[in-house]
């Protein structure tokens, strides 16, 4: 694994002027992790976007990441150089100017680097039509000022559904007000609200019953 994967950044909360502040701009373009651009997730595409299924039927979420050699690894990866992987989706934050998260198929091999993860941002515009409730309200709502969300996911031998994790990690201070001018200009153009599509209805109500007509007094009366 190269210097740049290995080497953690750590907040020092340094303004982003002065040298401090440079050096902060420097380790943010020299961060690069390996991309499939768009390979990784071709062998799951039913499962992300195959709308003749339920969202519930394509994404799992509860099953424990320790039960998969292949997805402990993959978070404990992601846990030891969070810093850098923080810093690294920032970057494709800052280049993109949209709202996304970097997703990792725990199960896809590089070929240039089968031994290594490709992390592939996706635009809220590419997570929207997932109609995942989860997975919308994660990139919808977080704040990329400060935080970068990562999803892993494991497909299924169909490839028609995948296990999928969710981790939030935090942008180290230092890179994060060397850039905050430019974090804040972008986040002031985005959309306000993120409207969230789901395919189930919501639950009808019990109908009401209809009112008991009120018996005049006179037939009480007789009846009684």
């Amino acid at each position: 694994m190269s210097k740049t994967l290995t080497y953690a950044y750590h907040g020092t909360g340094a303004s982003p002027g002065g040298d401090t502040g440079r050096i902060a701009m420097r380790q943010l373009a020299n961060v690069h992790f390996i991309e499939s651009h768009g390979k990784a997730i071709q062998g799951v595409w039913n499962a992300f976007y195959n709308q003749s299924r339920k969202a519930d039927d394509r994404f799992h979420w509860l099953f424990p990441p320790g039960k998969n050699e292949r997805v402990a690894m993959l978070m404990a990866w992601i846990d030891t150089i969070n810093s850098n992987i923080a810093s690294y989706g920032l970057q494709k934050f800052l280049h993109t100017r949209q709202r996304g998260a970097l997703f990792v198929n725990a199960d896809y091999k590089p070929p240039q680097a089968p031994s290594q993860p490709a992390l592939d941002w996706m635009t809220w515009e590419q997570i929207q039509p997932t109609m995942d409730r989860v997975l919308q309200e994660s990139v919808g709502y977080y704040k990329p000022a400060t935080h970068v969300v990562v999803f892993v996911y494991l497909p299924s031998p169909s490839g028609n559904s995948v296990a999928i994790w969710r981790r939030k990690l935090a942008i180290p201070d230092n890179v994060r007000l060397a850039h905050q001018a430019q974090i804040t200009q972008i986040i002031s153009a985005l959309p306000s609200v993120y409207p969230v599509l789901v395919d189930e209805l919501p639950e009808k109500p019990n109908p009401t019953p209809p009112p008991k007509k009120k018996r005049k007094w006179y037939k009480l009366w007789l009846s009684s």
